[in-house]
Parts: C-alpha cells; sequence; structure tokens
C-alpha cells in the first residue's frame, strides 16, 4: 500500500522553541486576566451539593477543567474546612487559570503535608516573586519536598529568587545544585548562561553560551535562540543573525526572528532577562518537558503559574492552548491563539495553530479562509500555501490542494533537500486528481532532494506496481523503503503486493501476512492477503480475509469489490491492470492511508 507521512493537525511547540526563548520571548502582549479562555457557555449552578460534586466528576473526566473548578468551588463551600477538597479546589483553580482565587487556598494546602503542597509552596514563591517579595520567595522554595521534579525545579527557582533579592553569589551557588546532574545538563547550562548575564557577568555569560552549544553537534534550538539574543545585546548581531539562517529550516517566522534579533542590537527590549523572567522561563521549561511526556496536569499549571508571573509570555499561554488541544476543549485553545498580538514574533506560529484548532472545531471553511488570509499577508514564506494544501487534500480537494502546493513552491527557491515533501504531497494531489504525468516528476524530483526518504519510495514504487510499469526498478523501491522502515505495515504491505503483481503469489503471501499483523485493522491490507490466499489455493482463508476487511469500513469502492470476489472469486490473472487480476489496486480518487 502506497504511504504518505500522516497528515499532522499539530504544529508542535517545543520545536517551535524555534521561536522561543527566554530571551527573546518578552514581547508585550495582553494582560494576565485575558490569557485565560473564556469560552463556551457558563455553567449552570447546581443546588444540590451531590449534583455539584457529580457535576464536578463529570467534568474532570471530561477534562473540562473550568467547569469542574466551578462545580467543586460549589461543592467546597459546604464543607470548607475539608483538606482534600481543599487541596482539590486549589489544583484545579490552578489548571483553570484563575490564580487569585488560588490565593485564598494556598496558605491552607501548604500547611496540610501530603499531595498538593509542594504546589502550594511553589505557588506561593512566584506569587511573593511576582510582587517582589524575593526574600520570602526563596523561603517558600525551601520548603518544597524533596521529589525529583521539585530537586530540578528548586534550584533553578530559588537561584533567580536569590539574584532577585541582590544575592548573587547565593544565586550562583543555587545554580551550581544541578550542575552534575546529567539528566537536566541542557536546561543548567541555560540558566547558567542566562544568570550570568543577568549578573552582569558578559565574559561569563558568553563564555557558558560557547561551552553549551559546543556540547552537541546541533545544539538545542531553544539554546541557540537564546545564545542568539545574548550576541545581539552584546555586539554581535551579525553572528546572532547567523545563527538564524542555520536554523532555518527549523524556525517558522525567521524574517520576525531576525527583527526581534535587530531591535535588541538597538537596545529594544527585550534585555537581559530579569529575576521574574528567570522564574517564568524556568516553570516553562519544565512545562515544555512535562508536556512532551503528556503530563499534561502537572505541565498545565506550570504553564499557568508562568503565564501568571510573565503575562506578556505568549509562549506560555500558547503552551497552555496547546495542552487544550489535545483535551480537545478546542473553544478555550482559540481564545488564546486569537489573542496573540499582530506584532508578537509568535503571531505566524499562533494563527497556525489556530488553524488547527479550527480543524478540531470542524470548521473547515473557516481554516481554509484563515490560511488563504495568512498567506496573502506573508507573501514572502510558504507556510500557509503548505498547510493549505494539507488541509485541503484531506478534504479530497484535489485541484485545491494542486494549487496550494504549487504557490508554497513557488515562495521556495532554490529547492532544497528539506522541501522534499512539499513535492511529495503535490504529487500525492496530482496522482489522486489522475493526473499521473504531472505527479511522477514530483515523485522523481522529491527523490532527487531525498534519495533514502522511504515514503516516497513507497508511493512511487507502490503507484508504479499498480499501474503495471517499471515493475523491477518498483520492487527495489519499495524493498529498500522496508529495509528502512521495517515496522511501517503499510509499505511492506507494498513490497507484498508488488511482488504479487510480479506474479510470485507464494512470495507475497509472508509480506501480506506480516503486513496484517502489524496492521491488523486496515481493510485493503486485508483484502490484499486475501487475493495473495485466493492465488496460492488457499480459498477458504481468502474468503475469511475479505470478510474481515468488510468489518473494518472500507471504502464503498473497495467494498463492491471484496463483496464481488466473495461472490465470485477471482478471475484469472490475465490482466497486468490491476482490476483484472483481483487485485484491490489504488481506488481512484480515495484516500485510504492515514492521516
Amino acid at each position: 500500500m502506497s504511504h504518505f507521512r500522516p497528515r499532522s493537525r499539530r504544529i508542535n511547540l517545543r520545536a517551535a522553541a524555534a521561536l522561543l526563548a527566554a530571551a527573546l520571548g518578552a514581547c508585550a502582549a495582553s494582560p494576565g486576566a485575558e490569557r485565560v479562555a473564556d469560552a463556551g457557555p457558563p455553567p449552570v449552578e447546581l443546588r444540590s451539593t451531590v449534583g455539584a460534586y457529580l457535576a464536578a466528576q463529570h467534568a474532570i473526566r471530561t477534562q473540562d477543567v473550568r467547569r469542574a473548578s466551578f462545580y467543586l468551588d460549589r461543592v467546597l463551600e459546604s464543607d470548607p474546612g475539608n483538606p482534600a477538597l481543599q487541596r482539590r479546589a486549589f489544583l484545579l483553580r490552578l489548571e483553570a487559570g484563575n490564580l487569585d482565587a488560588a490565593a485564598e487556598l494556598a496558605s491552607a494546602v501548604a500547611g496540610n503535608p501530603g499531595e498538593g503542597a509542594s504546589i502550594a509552596h511553589l505557588y506561593l514563591a512566584v506569587e511573593q516573586a511576582r510582587q517582589g517579595n524575593y526574600s520570602e520567595s526563596v523561603a517558600e522554595i525551601g520548603r518544597l519536598d524533596d521529589r525529583r521534579l521539585n530537586q530540578i525545579l528548586g534550584p533553578i527557582i530559588a537561584a533567580w529568587a536569590e539574584f532577585g533579592r541582590g544575592a548573587p553569589d547565593a544565586a550562583e551557588a543555587q545554580i551550581a545544585r544541578l550542575a552534575g546532574d546529567q539528566g537536566f545538563v541542557g536546561l543548567y547550562t541555560l540558566h547558567a548562561a542566562m544568570l550570568a548575564e543577568a549578573t552582569g557577568r558578559t565574559e561569563e555569560a558568553r563564555k557558558r553560551y560557547t561551552t553549551a552549544l559546543t556540547r552537541s553537534a546541533t545544539p538545542p534550538l531553544r539554546l541557540r535562540l537564546v545564545a542568539a539574543a545574548f550576541e545581539a545585546r552584546n555586539g554581535q548581531l551579525d553572528q546572532a543573525l547567523a545563527r538564524i539562517d542555520e536554523a532555518e529550516g527549523s524556525i517558522s517566522d525567521p524574517t520576525a526572528l531576525k527583527a526581534t534579533l535587530r531591535r535588541i542590537a538597538d537596545g529594544g527590549e527585550p534585555r537581559a532577562p530579569t529575576a521574574a523572567r528567570g522564574i517564568a522561563e524556568a516553570l516553562f521549561d519544565l512545562a515544555s518537558a512535562l508536556q512532551r511526556d503528556r503530563g499534561s496536569d502537572s505541565a498545565m499549571i506550570f504553564a499557568r503559574l508562568a503565564l501568571h508571573l510573565q503575562p506578556d509570555f505568549d509562549l506560555a499561554a500558547m503552551l497552555i492552548a496547546e495542552i487544550l488541544d489535545d483535551r480537545k476543549r478546542f473553544e478555550e485553545a482559540l481564545v488564546l491563539y486569537e489573542a496573540v498580538r499582530p506584532d508578537s514574533p509568535y503571531r505566524l506560529l499562533a494563527r497556525l495553530r489556530a488553524v488547527s484548532t479550527l480543524e478540531g472545531l470542524q470548521r473547515d471553511d473557516d481554516a481554509a479562509q484563515e490560511l488563504i488570509a495568512l498567506a496573502a499577508d506573508r507573501p514572502e514564506l510558504p507556510d500557509a500555501l503548505i498547510r493549505l494544501g494539507d488541509l485541503e487534500r484531506g478534504r479530497e480537494n484535489w485541484d485545491a490542494a494542486i494549487a496550494a502546493y504549487g504557490g508554497a513552491l513557488a515562495r521556495m527557491r532554490p529547492l532544497e533537500p528539506r522541501h522534499w515533501s512539499v513535492l511529495y504531497t503535490r504529487g500525492i494531489a496530482l496522482e489522486r486528481a489522475k493526473r499521473w504525468e504531472d505527479a511522477e516528476p514530483d515523485f522523481l524530483r522529491a527523490l532527487e532532494l531525498r534519495p533514502d526518504q522511504p515514503y516516497v519510495l513507497n508511493y512511487l514504487g507502490y503507484s508504479w506496481v499498480d499501474r503495471g510499469e517499471h515493475l523491477d526498478r518498483a520492487k527495489a523501491m519499495i524493498e529498500k523503503a522496508v529495509e528502512l522502515r521495517p515496522q511501517d505495515g503499510y509499505i511492506v504491505d507494498s513490497l507484498g503486493w508488488a511482488l504479487y503483481r510480479l506474479g510470485d503469489h507464494a512470495g507475497a503471501v509472508g509480506h501480506l501476512e506480516r503486513a496484517v499483523a502489524l496492521r491488523p485493522t486496515d481493510p485493503t491490507i486485508n483484502d490484499h492477503l486475501g487475493d495473495a490466499y485466493w492465488r496460492v489455493g488457499r480459498r477458504n482463508e481468502a474468503r475469511f480475509q475479505w470478510q474481515r476487511a468488510l468489518t473494518f469500513e472500507p471504502t464503498p469502492d473497495l467494498a463492491v469489490d471484496i463483496e464481488r470476489k466473495l461472490r465470485d472469486g477471482l478471475a484469472a490473472p490475465s490482466d497486468r491492470s490491476g482490476k483484472g487480476i483481483g487485485g484491490s489496486g489504488i481506488v481512484e480518487g480515495t484516500d485510504r492511508r492515514p492521516g
């Protein structure tokens, strides 16, 4: 089976640490209170405490934290001294973004040892820092328990709080506690360099950034961008801009980022990190790591605390929106994306993420219009047109997808190896639009850019097999794709189907059986195995596979084909076109691949 890289709704925000950055993140934005997404109808008031409790439990199960917090607060009113209710209500207020309301419960929760106490102390430390009371913030950090997460976060926040209270030596001692932790050496080196800059030790900061950047042949993008901001602030603008050029393929909006660096070099914002910014960055870093591991409850709390401390922290707001997206709280996420200001360097990223959220709301027409507008607003960038092509391809609007990909390619000059995927996806749309003479050159050009790209090898090879063209070359290409992706059931299926088309039915069976084991519920792969079984005389097993394929919601055309085979069996293999030999082939105009 031909296969393309699954169409993804997600634009990874941590990869967009491309735009991220301690030092690059201080773009002014709306006040923190406005960042609390207030989408959807208000919760219904319930008179019964039991009813409110049940409503809260239901909201928790459906990950509607805003409603869960509302209803649990109603339950807490009936038993305000209950420690378990206090703790749960406190955590839900944090998750829902009601940070001011959380203050009412923080001291009580912190005073009850156990789950929730550490978060309460952390909240109190952040709140003290927000008010400029850094000595009290250090004291609250000292009350954290010794669980692993606190061993990482505690020293970083304490270091920034010590800096905030005017104790640079104590700050250095705190950050040094992480120096030997190999699991978090990247986090340590980043904040150690930032702290050196904040305390005015410019040459020490430069040395630390250099050391951090040379630890790996491919240093993390976040580190490179923070280092670029430092360089722009300290007379090395050309070197800072060169770092953006080096990472351009990973950055959503290099133009905006370069403009930010030039503004920094001219003495504009953002300046060297403040104590509050450093604490917010540390919270964001941990939230990002936790979200990457799908620890969304803690990630949400840390991201909320970061935004509470620094209301202009666009990336913290966008991480919160990402978590809401994952929870299918699309309306709430959309509010946060749309709140990013037009002049923010993260505006492009926010608009692209908002498009994905609109798709989650099944508002594809609105998503398409937003992408068209974005493409017009940023004529130098291909991103919006690529996303528009993906959207239209997903809707099987082949001509619109082809036009969008073509527009994107026109903005990519000269073509580079990283552009292979746009040629590939346009090739798919052209093939589905029955324009093979135009599709084939796109696939071949994609292979020129990336000769060992398994999806392109597989798709072109499979298409040639299905058309009865270049069969030996197609078989070699698919074998290479299987070698590169041995656990991909679709690619393994392609090899089996190529052997089937070449008349090696016995050889096809083993590969198709493996493909079914890898993708047991795919109707096309089961259908292919049924065909192969029939050809080697295993007629009962063939009928079983065809019947099985019908249970997995095949496309209407494939279902008709399978029902015909169940009724009549397969005709003699006298036709190389695909259908005549009983193979399902590719049902023209129907995309049965994942995505």
